[in-house]
């Protein structure tokens, strides 16, 4: 006679704390809402995550990505019964449902509460254009750099371009030393302390503590960085009081690019350079936006990306509105330039990834899939006299 399997023991919800016994007995009718303060930035690398979102709960600690389903769950949540989240239309429990309620709460992102509370949820794709404004984007950028502020603080071999690409950078800084410069979201600051070493005195602007300490200990002789905690759209040094200012790879995380480019232009005394880098990845976002409606986003915490070839990157119109600012604003747009994405790559990559180029040549840049490599985006403007 075949022999019954045990059948499993029912999952629990985990009990809060701060939840009287007395009241968890009543399970189902315990109000859950979301925690108040959690972030959610949704994703656009479909179909591997169509619809999910990177979370950061109400105490601002990253709990990885929320599936669709999940989010869609939490958006339900507003002083809402278990019984309602958990059992189908009869009344009966549904086993993945009530695992995805543990899931949330275990991560913090559910609570008891008899009140609605304000849950911050972040969609590019329905931003105005270039910009996300208000508190969630901001709320986010600020919690994501709170916590990452101590990871990769001289940078990843593998996704950070300070290598050849500073190159290219650098060929707009003032070469005559003695100016005075910033560097908007300096990070880890290598592009800083390259730009101090050619003798000049800059600001390493960033909203991480453990960053501008970083850049303030990169060797910078003969020059000078000095750490400027800030945020970057509202900095405390007087107006026209800089010469030169960069901004790499900074533009498409904040809530309102536009408002640092005001910033720039404010700082900036007539005559003072900029020099802008922002990233460009064509196939990928090009087909988030063909294929699924969405506004392309290059990484998990990017709000934006920028392109140069019309026609082929949905995100050229970012581009072109930044350089429509930039003159609306005062500033000559003096060279834009796609620089390829290769540089900076971690060296066996590079090796590899530059054989192919030297063998395809042009095509290199518009034959898939190498063409999903993409360029990087530098802007060179000059405050109006």
């Amino acid at each position: 006679m075949r022999q019954l399997e045990p059948k499993p023991a029912a999952r629990q919800l985990p009990q809060p704390s701060g939840v009287p016994s007395s009241e968890w007995d009543s399970l189902m009718d315990v109000r859950l809402s979301v925690s108040d303060g959690s972030i959610f930035l949704k994703l656009f690398v479909p179909p591997l995550f169509d619809g999910a979102y990177l979370a950061f709960n109400g105490e601002g600690r990253p709990s990885g990505v929320v599936t669709a389903e999940g989010a869609s769950l939490l958006e339900r949540c507003c002083a809402t019964p278990v019984r309602a989240l958990v059992c189908d239309e009869v009344g009966t429990i549904v086993p993945s449902a009530l695992d995805r309620v543990i899931e949330l709460i275990e991560a913090g992102f559910l609570s008891p509460s008899s009140k609605s509370s304000m849950a911050h949820w972040i969609r590019p794709d329905k931003a105005d254009k270039t910009r996300h404004i208000g508190q969630s984007g901001e709320r986010f950028i600020r919690a994501f750099y709170d916590y990452f502020g101590n990871v990769f603080l001289d940078g990843s071999q593998l996704i950070d371009s300070h290598g050849d690409f500073l190159q290219a950078v650098a060929r707009y800084f003032p070469m005559q030393a003695g100016k005075v410069c910033i560097d908007l979201g300096c990070g880890s600051g290598h592009y800083t302390a390259a730009l101090a070493r050619l003798g000049h005195k800059v600001y390493a602007a960033d909203i991480s503590q453990a960053r501008t300490n970083a850049a303030a200990a990169k060797p910078c002789s003969p020059g000078e960085i000095v750490p400027l905690l800030t945020n970057i759209e509202d900095i405390a040094l007087p107006d026209s009081s800089l010469d030169f200012a960069m901004c790499n790879f900074v533009l498409e995380h904040v809530a309102d690019p536009f408002a640092v480019i005001d910033e720039i232009l404010r700082l900036l005394r007539p005559g003072g350079a900029m020099v802008l880098a922002v990233p460009s990845l064509n196939v990928r976002d090009t087909i988030a936006y063909w294929f699924y409606g969405e506004t392309p986003s290059l990484n998990f915490e990017h709000l934006r990306s920028y392109g140069l070839v019309p026609g082929t990157h949905p995100w050229c119109a970012v581009t072109a509105d930044t350089l429509s600012y930039l003159t609306q604003g005062g500033a000559d747009v003096v060279t834009v330039e796609g620089v390829s994405i290769l540089d900076g790559l971690w060296s066996p990559w590079l090796e590899e990834f530059a054989a192919i180029a030297a063998r395809l040549g042009p095509a290199f840049a518009t034959t898939w899939p190498w063409s999903a490599l993409g360029r990087q985006t530098v802007i060179f403007a000059r405050r109006r006299q």
